[in-house]
């Protein structure tokens, strides 16, 4: 295993969570690529590396953002439907 076989392994969300089966279907990207990176970004720099990659993963378990704090979730996300 070479360095990036290391680092695609690690950045690879599938390993730490069961990924939303919500997430898994056929769907229309509402931005591009590169509008969703550099957006990442900016948001990253606003609120931090771990508060982003806890996010993150909220949301490929399939909780979503939400106003107030829902209990045995995340706090202000909620359970997809």
């Amino acid at each position: 295993m070479d360095e990036n076989d290391a680092i695609n392994m690690l950045i690879n969300p599938y390993y730490a969570v069961n990924i939303s089966s919500d997430l898994a279907g056929e769907h229309e990207p509402l931005v591009t690529q590169d509008q969703w990176i550099e957006a990442n970004l900016r948001l990253l720099d606003e609120i931090g590396s771990r508060k982003w990659l806890e996010q993150l993963l909220a949301v490929l378990q399939g909780y979503y953002p939400v106003g107030p704090n829902d209990a045995d979730i995340p706090s202000g996300y909620r359970a997809a439907d």
